[in-house]
């Protein structure tokens, strides 16, 4: 993806060898040995061809080789961690760093490195937050990433019935590629009266200006989606998926605790459940008021600019021409 992404901004992009250690199945990674010093070899001839000032990394295994680099050579280094639980490759680095920029305070006590709260960065579509929210919510939109979540899109054909038997109230539904046949379906088998108030989509380009026309969403607690909604602003339901550790609990329970959003354990998501937690906003509008002003004190939609002012004042003075780091 990043290849097609970044040069599309005028960035030039390079790659190197990629090396993961797998801890979950440690014969896969019968392969390390040999693409490590590969790896390590592709890093320097960068570092050398391009002479950073400062180097960014952002926690994938990628940036490992990388990042350890720039530390032999004394280039200062920002690292950028997103999840409330920092991967392993960010604590391995973090004593290499100059500072690691966090999106939430108590993420400091898993590293061994200066921090600074900073959020995460978002894209410009998201910096600037919603502020006409009606007095309770009209429009929920459902978000299951590029591959969908399973759990949630089948709870939500669910409770589709009864929640949209409500006349004021609407659906939107990122489904994932997967689930978006069966989901039309079920669009299909509604009374032709409410039938249009439900839209099932595998994936959209406008994903933004559809987060900002929300009034609610429900959603996986991805460190990115969880950084994005609350920068617009907009209160949420959370299913933080059970994979990788239960990291995704740890990134929604911040959230949940300042009022912005209401936690649903997976193994409890149902159709039942969401029409019982979507009722408890939907009629209590003072509730819904203060979860939206809960996620207006949370969002950091600025988060982009504070971790670009870090690294141009973290950056070293430039060198003579020729200068290897």
């Amino acid at each position: 993806m990043e290849e097609n992404v970044v040069p599309s901004y005028g960035i030039p992009f390079a790659t190197i060898a990629a090396v993961k250690l797998d801890m979950e199945a440690p014969l896969r990674n019968w392969s390390v040995p040999f693409l490590l010093p590969r790896a390590l070899w592709e890093a320097a001839a960068l570092i050398r061809r391009f002479r950073p000032d400062v180097v960014l990394g952002t926690g994938g295994y990628v940036s490992g080789p990388l990042i350890l680099t720039a530390a032999v050579g004394r280039v200062p280094i920002v690292l950028q961690e997103q999840n409330y639980l920092p991967g392993r490759t960010t604590r391995l680095l973090a004593r290499f760093a100059t500072e690691v920029a966090t999106a939430y305070p108590e993420t400091a006590r898993y590293l061994r490195a200066k921090t600074a709260v900073t959020g995460t960065p978002v894209r410009s579509e998201f910096w600037r937050p919603r502020t006409d929210f009606p007095d309770h919510p009209r429009r929920l939109l459902v978000l299951g990433g590029s591959q969908g979540a399973h759990r949630i899109n089948e709870a939500v054909a669910a409770a589709l019935p009864q929640l949209l038997s409500r006349p004021d109230f609407s659906v939107a539904h990122q489904t994932g590629d997967r689930d978006i046949s069966m989901l039309e379906g079920v669009k299909a088998g509604l009374p032709e009266g409410v039938r249009n108030r439900y839209d099932p989509f595998a994936f959209s380009p406008e994903l933004s200006e559809r987060i900002r026309a929300a009034d609610l969403i429900l959603s996986r607690a991805g460190a990115s989606t969880l950084s994005e909604v609350s920068a617009v602003g907009v209160p949420m339901l959370l299913v933080p998926g059970p994979f990788a550790g239960g990291h995704q609990r740890l990134n929604a329970e911040p959230f949940e605790r300042a009022g912005a959003a209401i936690i649903i354990p997976n193994e409890s998501c149902d159709g039942e459940t969401l029409v019982r937690d979507l009722a408890a906003i939907i009629d209590q509008p003072e509730r819904y008021r203060n979860m939206v002003d809960a996620m207006r004190q949370l969002g950091r939609p600025y988060a982009a600019e504070e971790v670009a002012q870090m690294l141009i004042e973290l950056a070293r003075p430039a060198r003579p021409a020729g200068a290897l780091p």
